[in-house]
């Protein structure tokens, strides 16, 4: 009985051991998909995603892709086009559950589109991460305006 209580422990404190590296790695993984929005890094901003990555961002309807290649020019098209990220990512909380994490934050800074001045960036963001083949992937987003101050 001592053996198995004993046990029981030591399982219990690896199960939180690997959640907590776990919430390290999503948090990784969110800063990577950051930069790669900010610096127009099209392979590294496609390492970060699903296949059926879908969101719903800019009040609009939901918004779903279908391959990882429909997103990559997506994005390259965009930056070739002109546009610019300066984004930063505040209050970042982690959550996982099993191989699925949900991320929260604020995200402020600016964007310019093509032929366009920057423009003020205050967002809300909600975001799903799968873990797959040992790589946390972002799956959906949720993006909404945010219209108090972001707290700081």
């Amino acid at each position: 009985m001592k053996a198995l209580t004993t046990l029981l422990v030591i399982g219990m404190l690896a199960t939180v051991v690997v959640m907590a590296d776990d919430v390290d790695d999503v948090k990784a993984a969110v800063q990577g998909y950051f930069a790669a929005l900010n610096a127009g890094d099209a392979n590294a901003y496609i390492q970060t995603r699903m296949p059926e990555y879908s969101a719903f961002a800019g009040g609009g309807l939901l918004s779903r892709n279908h391959s990882l290649a429909e997103q990559k020019n997506g994005f390259q098209t965009s930056v070739d086009a002109g546009s610019k990220r300066n984004y930063q990512l505040r209050h970042l909380e982690v959550k996982v559950y099993g191989n699925a994490a949900v991320v929260t934050g604020y995200n402020v800074g600016t964007r310019t589109l093509p032929g366009a001045t920057a423009e003020q960036v205050r967002e809300q963001r909600t975001e799903v991460w799968i873990k797959q083949g040992g790589q946390w992937k972002q799956v959906h987003r949720h993006a909404s305006p945010l219209n108090v101050a972001p707290p700081q």
